[in-house]
């Protein structure tokens, strides 16, 4: 089977997150990425690890199926060497701070005079135009200006951000949607494309239901800790043991709900009437539900909640996701061996479709493709090579590289 993006070259200048994970997308669906990166340390997560770690997880978890190729764009022929590549590629994706392309060569404008048709992708925190276009932006600032942060924690708490990088992850996803669909333009019409990716836009589009609430009622909303803000019971309860997650969101379920905690009058209790008039009430419907679940451990009331028919779940920690059943059965998990890290399991991905994932390699040492490519790219001489090594525009070879399996 052929991937879908096989033969399509993508050349990847980005680092952190957005950017990668846009890049890891199209990889998936069978793209060369080229990941280029500065010899000197590389892409900057690299340097992240956790205490007690050899290697960054941010690595491990958005760049397999990449091939690293080390260039210095400050360095006399650095920019003619990228320009190189650029003009025998179709994609060319960046996340540097708007206008640092284009003073470094490798602009939009500049790339199109080798490559009429590529596929530019800027991502940025707040976009390329705009009276705050200048601003740095990681996942925690696109967070905050964006909202969600004003919608998540508890209620009276200060303001947080949700535990993984939802900006981060939203622009790569939007990224690599309008990467695609530029391609199947392209394909028609033979003209490229310059794509303006934001964190913020993301964080906009995810707030939509948050803001036209507050269109319809004027009413500002806050955090409401794991609770829904227009329905219940919809969040977080304790139990005996530990929290769970209930949702109830259909009278039917809710009819079923109260027969299973014993509280059939309820059904008749005008202040839980509808899913509104419980929210209303959600403080004393909450001490209520919780008054019932105290009583049992979570593995009981998870059964008991599931034979009903009412969705609700568990709330796992990373180490029972590792070795959860279901994920396991959903070939969710990749096998890698790491020489330093020894034998890891890394998230596979949640995309689907004919030829994705056909195959995959391991995240890339830094530069660990980078004689391989410009010898297969550009025709490179080991003379030229050497040459481009001695002058400093690419960096050493590096070690022994990592290796992976198959989807398990």
């Amino acid at each position: 089977m052929t991937a879908p993006l096989a033969g399509v070259r993508v050349l990847d200048l980005s680092q952190a997150l957005a950017g990668p994970y846009c890049s890891m997308m199209l990889a998936d669906a069978g793209a060369d990425v080229i990941k280029i990166e500065p010899p000197d340390g590389g892409d900057h997560v690299r340097s992240w690890l956790p205490s007690g770690a050899s290697v960054s997880p941010y690595i491990l978890a958005a760049n397999r199926s990449k091939r690293s190729v080390t260039i210095d764009l400050k360095r006399p022929g650095g920019t003619e060497l990228l320009l190189d590549l650029a003009r025998r590629s179709d994609i060319f994706l960046e996340n540097f701070r708007p206008g640092v392309a284009a003073r470094l060569g490798v602009g939009y404008e500049q790339v199109r005079t080798v490559r009429p048709d590529v596929i530019y992708c800027s991502v940025s925190g707040f976009g390329q135009t705009g009276p705050l276009s200048h601003k740095l932006a990681y996942d925690l600032i696109a967070s905050g200006y964006g909202g969600t942060m004003s919608v998540t924690g508890e209620e009276g708490g200060r303001p947080v951000r949700a535990g993984v990088p939802v900006s981060d992850v939203v622009a790569a996803m939007s990224a690599a949607y309008s990467i695609t669909l530029a391609l199947m333009t392209r394909s028609r019409t033979g003209e490229g494309a310059y794509l303006d990716i934001a964190l913020l836009d993301g964080q906009l589009f995810a707030m939509a239901h948050h803001l036209l609430a507050y269109e319809l009622t004027g009413r500002v909303p806050g955090a409401q800790g794991s609770a829904h803000p227009q329905v219940a019971p919809y969040q977080t309860y304790r139990t005996a043991s530990i929290g769970i997650n209930v949702a109830v969101l259909t009278e039917k379920q809710w009819s079923a709900f109260c027969a299973l905690l014993g509280h059939a009058e309820w059904l008749d209790d005008p202040r839980y009437a509808s899913p509104g008039t419980r929210n209303q009430h959600r403080r004393e419907l909450e001490s209520a539900i919780e008054d019932v679940l105290m009583r049992r451990p979570a593995k009981d009331w998870l059964r008991l909640l599931e034979d009903a028919g009412i969705p609700c779940g568990p709330i796992n920690t990373t180490a029972e996701l590792v070795a959860d059943e279901h994920l396991e059965h959903r070939a969710m998990y990749l096998d890698l061996d790491h020489p330093d890290a020894g034998h890891l399991r890394i998230p596979s991905a949640p995309w689907r479709g004919p030829g994705v994932m056909e195959r995959w390699t391991p995240p890339p040492e830094l530069g660990e493709h980078t004689d391989a490519v410009l010898r297969e790219v550009l025709g490179a001489s080991s003379v030229r090579l050497q040459a481009l090594r001695d002058q400093g525009v690419i960096g050493q070879p590096p070690r022994q590289p990592v290796t992976g399996g198959l989807p398990t």
